[in-house]
């Protein structure tokens, strides 16, 4: 299948565009290629989002194989008291390992996926439930653990972050994002990964509510200006920016779940 771009221009300090290159009615994704990675904010960069001890975030995202030997990391939640991060095995397309405090606490096979196919998306869910951190990888729960309850906590998306150090970049389509201030239980979080395109069954669901964070990254192609600053599509007051590696770029795509 062709696969037609529009390049982000993205550095850490400067944005530019180019012209509009496909015929596509919308783009549905952006592709990482070790290039960038999320971070999440309320109102502009320099304000975190203010996350009680109970939420959950959410990514639909594909791999890609890699021949790196640094594992690319999916997401890195941390805050004063603890350090979480979900890497892929470099070696292997069906292998997580988790790390708290930069220790590895789990390596986790999974039947039946392939993170080396970048058509294959996948639903990870974290959910931070006061003194627990319980990670599922589609609807099927893979990893708990106790932590130390604390109150501000920092997203990093495609990326581990250490003070300001980034390193194990993601190579792969990140779909969507959700972040809900909200602890979702098994059964919505199976719910989700059964009709990928729905947040609730119906409107009257109570914890639509806690909905904070919708990142469709559904960007109309006739848009000649696209930023790497995305608002939550729900006008909450809450953004996720896309930082890039100077002299790299990501790109805007049609590939999706």
């Amino acid at each position: 299948m062709i696969r037609k771009f529009y390049i982000l221009l993205i550095n850490l300090l400067f944005i530019s565009c180019i012209d509009l290159i496909t015929d596509e009615e919308f783009y549905e994704s952006i592709y990482l290629n070790k290039s960038g990675w999320f971070e999440f904010y309320e109102n502009n960069q320099n304000q975190n989002i203010p996350l009680l001890n109970y939420f959950t975030f959410q990514i639909w995202l594909s791999g890609n194989a890699d021949l790196n030997l640094e594992a690319p990391c999916i997401l890195n939640i941390n805050n004063t008291y603890w350090d979480l991060a979900i890497y892929k095995n470099s070696n292997s397309n069906n292998f997580l390992m988790i790390y708290l405090n930069q220790e590895l606490v789990s390596e986790i096979e999974i039947e039946n996926i392939d993170l080396h196919n970048p058509n294959n998306f996948y639903l990870i869910s974290v959910v931070i439930k006061q003194q627990n951190i319980i990670i599922y990888f589609n609807e099927n729960q893979i990893f708990e653990t106790s932590i130390i309850s604390d109150l501000n906590s920092k997203i990093i998306a495609g990326a581990y972050k250490n003070n300001e150090t980034i390193t194990n970049l993601w190579s792969g389509y990140v779909d969507e994002i959700r972040l809900w201030q909200d602890t979702l239980t098994t059964e919505i979080i199976t719910f989700h990964n059964q009709y990928p395109y729905k947040v609730s069954s119906s409107y009257e669901d109570p914890y639509l509510n806690n909905l904070i964070g919708l990142w469709d990254f559904r960007i109309n192609t006739l848009d000649e200006n696209p930023s790497n600053r995305f608002q939550d599509i729900n006008n909450n007051d809450n953004y996720t920016i896309i930082y890039t590696l100077e002299s790299m770029t990501n790109e805007l795509s049609t590939n999706g779940r």
